[in-house]
Order: structure tokens, then C-alpha cells, then sequence
């Protein structure tokens, strides 16, 4: 159950993002077929967003599974860029006319109305603060576009504070942050605050832009062409770095590094669904299968804790306000 929502999501979901070229190209046919053995593999829970592809992402959902099997799946949305202007990249928008016609328009893509989750995408904190975003997302549900709304946070890598916002607000019926082993804070604190009200959790980067399931190695990231550069300057040497630690202590553990990275997210606090991204069959189903892994002993949990806790005071991304109002100091190790 997806928090309190009433939504049985599948604890792996996947993320459409992968399919629409913001991750390497991928042909439609190839696209739609993934889509398919997902739900065979038993997944049932789709996350996109209208600025994936410039709608593209929501169009290739319909196309995949047609107006009678997306009512048979759990689809969520994000709005809040405004890709329909000329500017690039998008900027995002929240105002109430924009994001009407937006949801509108989502709907008409996706072939669903009510559409399960729709979330804000990335709202930053003055947005959050003002009321004005609720009452838009009142009416995103009272018009019939949406079973339930939540919050996507992001992009900032510090956002507790936009978190409590949100979730101080019963609108906020799910909220969908990164959370890893590498990436710790503030997700974990997320979790259990969110938990505690029944809000629903959607942990995104499982894999911690493709360093905990080795999709690439030390130095390949300078290679990269897709989205995962915009990492901070020096954050995959500190990442790759606290990963060879965290491997040591890993090593035992049964099943694939991907796989490990998974049952963390899932064993170490009040997860309900992991947004796993996957362009080929082979990732996917090693992906699905960690759930069939025994869960991560407590031991093991709160050593990975311990070497991230050390490791932050180095991070470029290194989640200072979280930790402060936390109460967590570390030194470096």
C-alpha cells in the first residue's frame, strides 16, 4: 500500500524516464516491449512525467498498454515544467492556469482520467510555502484528474525543509525523493517522518546514477552524455570512493551489487516503492529479482550508515542543513 492512498503499487516500480532518450536512445518498439515484460515481471506501478520526452513519456505509456490496460496499472505523473514554451532548459511553473491546463493535457496523453498520483515536480521552497499550490491540487482532485497528489522533491540535494512543508500539508498523500547508500540524507529522514503520517514514500536513483549496480566504472562518468552529468563537480570520485568501503562490508551478501542496492533501500527504513530505471530486459529482471534476496541484516545496514555518516563531511553534495537539524556530526574517516 502506497501510504494511506489506497494504491497497491508494486515495490518495484518502474521509471518511464529511461525510455525517452533522456538516458540513451531507445526505439518505440524496444520501448513498449520493455513496458510490457515490467508488468509480466510483475510490476505495476509506472512513474513519469509530462516534461520526459516533452510528453512523449506519458503518449508511450497509452500507446504500450491503450485506455483499457492503463486502468489496470498504477500510473503517476509529475507537472511543473513548462516545456511548452521556448525556453530551454524548461522552466518550471506552478502557477494555477498553468498547471491546470498541464494536468489537462497529461490526461488526454496518458488516455486515463482519474490518473493515480499526479505530483508536483521539483516545486522549490517558496512555492511550497504558498498556498496557492494547494488549492490547485485540491482542485486537480475535486475536477477528477487525479486519485490522490503528492509532491516529486527535487532537484536541490538538500531538501528536509521542502519535506516538512509537504508533508505538514494532507494534501501530500505520497512523496517521492532519491534515497540510496550513497545518497542517504535526507531521504532516510524522509521516510520516517512520512511514514509516521502514513504518507506514501517512492524512493528514486537506486542505483546512485549507475555507481551501486556498475553500470559504469572510476573515470567512465567522464564519458557521459545523458542527465547524470549535471552531478557537482567531484562527487562520483568522493561516490566511487565510499562505494569501494561499503563493497567490503557487501561482501557476503548474497545476490548482484544492483540487487544489494535495492534490498538496502527497502530493508533500512519505510520504503513502499523503488523507482528502478532499465533499458534492457536483462537489468530489469536482476532488478525485480533482489526482492526475492533475503532482507539486509541490521548489522549490515547500520555499518553502510556509519561509513556514509563519515564519508559526508567530503561530499560535494553533502546535505549540511539535514545533518545539522539532525544532530548528526561526523568526522572524516
Amino acid at each position: 500500500m502506497l501510504g494511506k492512498t489506497g494504491l497497491h503499487v508494486s515495490r518495484i516500480g518502474f521509471g518511464v524516464y529511461s525510455l525517452t532518450g533522456l538516458y540513451g536512445d531507445i526505439n518505440e518498439e524496444e520501448a513498449i516491449e520493455l513496458l510490457h515484460y515490467a508488468n509480466r515481471l510483475g510490476i505495476n506501478f509506472y512513474d513519469t512525467a509530462d516534461v520526459y520526452g516533452n510528453g512523449y513519456g506519458e503518449e508511450l505509456l497509452c500507446k504500450a498498454f491503450g485506455e483499457r490496460g492503463v486502468r489496470q496499472l498504477i500510473i503517476a505523473t509529475k507537472i511543473g515544467y513548462d516545456f511548452y514554451s521556448d525556453k530551454t532548459p524548461p522552466l518550471r511553473r506552478y502557477d494555477a492556469k498553468y498547471l491546470l491546463n498541464a494536468i489537462e493535457k497529461s490526461s488526454e496523453r496518458l488516455c486515463k482520467k482519474p490518473i493515480d498520483l499526479v505530483q508536483v515536480h521539483n516545486p522549490p521552497l517558496n512555492v511550497l510555502q504558498n498556498g496557492v499550490l494547494w488549492k490547485v491540487l485540491e482542485k486537480i482532485l475535486d475536477d477528477g484528474y487525479a486519485r490522490k497528489v503528492g509532491i516529486a522533491l527535487g532537484p536541490e540535494t538538500d531538501v528536509l525543509e521542502h519535506a516538512l512543508i509537504a508533508l505538514d500539508h494532507e494534501e501530500a498523500q505520497a512523496i517521492q525523493f532519491v534515497y540510496n547508500m550513497l545518497e542517504q540524507e535526507p531521504g532516510s529522514t524522509i521516510a520516517r517522518l512520512a511514514s509516521n503520517k502514513e504518507v506514501g514514500t517512492i524512493a528514486r536513483v537506486p542505483h546512485a546514477a549507475g555507481i551501486l549496480d556498475e553500470s559504469i566504472k572510476p573515470e567512465e562518468e567522464m564519458k557521459l552524455r545523458d542527465h547524470r552529468v549535471l552531478r557537482r563537480n567531484g562527487w562520483y570520485s568522493w561516490a566511487f570512493q565510499l562505494y569501494g568501503k561499503m563493497k567490503q562490508v557487501l561482501f557476503e551478501v548474497p545476490g548482484a551489487p544492483s540487487q544489494q542496492a535495492i534490498r538496502f533501500i527497502l530493508d533500512s527504513v519505510p520504503i513502499d516503492t523503488v523507482i528502478i530505471i532499465a533499458k534492457d530486459k536483462a537489468r530489469l529482471r536482476e532488478y525485480v529479482n533482489a526482492l526475492m534476496l533475503p532482507p539486509l541484516e541490521r548489522s549490515i545496514i547500520d555499518r553502510l550508515r556509519e561509513l556514509y555518516l563519515a564519508a559526508i563531511p567530503r561530499s560535494p553534495e553533502k546535505p549540511v542543513k539535514s545533518l545539522e537539524k539532525l544532530g548528526l556530526t561526523s568526522s572524516p574517516s
